[in-house]
């Protein structure tokens, strides 16, 4: 059952890559590791997000 607590984002990681390698994001995404428990997955998730995009969230 543990397994079921837990999400992939190597997906997300290669996609995000591949679309943004210059990004500052990516250095951060790819230093995660490939599965994180879903709390951290939702708490990281909205940190990724305000700083993808630039702190607007917001505005």
């Amino acid at each position: 059952m543990e397994d079921a607590r837990r999400v992939s984002v190597a997906k997300l990681k290669a996609n995000f890559a591949k679309k943004f390698p210059d990004h500052p994001l990516t250095r951060i995404l790819l230093s995660e590791p490939d599965t994180l428990a879903k709390e951290e997955f939702l708490a990281k998730a909205q940190t990724w997000l305000a700083f993808f995009h630039g702190g607007k969230e917001n505005e």
